[in-house]
């Protein structure tokens, strides 16, 4: 007899004869072509490693799964969530019936969540113009891991630097998976005072971002910025209480 034309549809060691197997067709009946027994060996292959995946997280009806979100739970309301207590030690909110603004958004590759404040200093007098705006950002990536990019999201700040204020971008450990401090500093005057502060963390595919802004007045006035440690410290304090915060709602 001439050789098959396709070899590749032989029966397979391990996937039985196309003749009387256990499980196989009774005496009398017309055998099950070998193929169809190999294919049903594939599909029982395929179904066990789907269920290993499915089992470690690897997949998941959402893109993501629980375990590349770390944890971390949708919120409606970030702002009911994440209190920066840290900064508030410093900074007061405004004279405003509703000092905080927020936004909520589940998309179906992206959830996230933002809250901002408007603020200023405790210590500011009546002519004192000081205002400072605290942002914090929730984002759940649900069908992208954030993992490639997230460094060059925020090293690239450097990049915008001018003649009048500056970026630094430094890593920083004992936050998430990595995670990223950006220094801003104005120079209107040579002083290079310090402007803004951001820090963002990333723990498998969720991410978050707390970032400073002040605006202070003349160097007559009565408020100046914190120093670059002091900002750093209340930035990390409150970053870890609002990753604890999500966690836990």
């Amino acid at each position: 007899m001439p050789p098959a034309p396709y070899p590749q549809a032989q029966p397979q060691p391990g996937f039985g004869p196309p003749g009387a197997v256990p499980g196989g067709p009774a005496a009398g009946k017309r055998p099950v072509p070998g193929w169809l027994w190999g294919l049903g060996g594939v599909v029982v292959a395929s179904a066990v490693w789907g269920g290993v995946l499915f089992g470690t997280g690897a997949l998941d009806d959402d893109g993501g799964g629980k375990a590349a979100l770390g944890g971390y739970r949708y919120q409606k309301n970030l702002c009911d969530t994440v209190t920066i207590d840290a900064l508030k030690k410093r900074y007061e909110p405004r004279d405003t019936t509703d000092p905080t603004t927020h936004y909520a958004s589940r998309q179906k590759g992206l959830d996230a969540n933002n809250c901002s404040w408007s603020m200023k200093d405790r210590d500011a007098g009546a002519s004192d113009y000081s205002s400072v705006y605290v942002y914090a950002t929730a984002q759940w990536h649900k069908s992208t891991d954030p993992t490639g990019e997230f460094a060059s999201l925020y090293k690239q700040y450097e990049d915008r630097s001018q003649p009048t204020y500056k970026y630094e971008t430094k890593a920083v450990d004992g936050l998430g998976d990595e995670a990223y401090l950006v220094t801003e500093r104005r120079d209107p005057s040579g002083d290079k005072e310090l402007s803004s502060m951001t820090l963002a963390v990333r723990d498998g595919w969720f991410t978050y971002e707390l970032r400073w802004s002040w605006y202070g007045g003349t160097s007559t006035s009565g408020t100046r910025p914190p120093s670059d440690q002091e900002a750093e410290d209340m930035l990390r304090s409150d970053t870890r209480d609002a990753l604890a915060a999500l966690k836990k709602s």
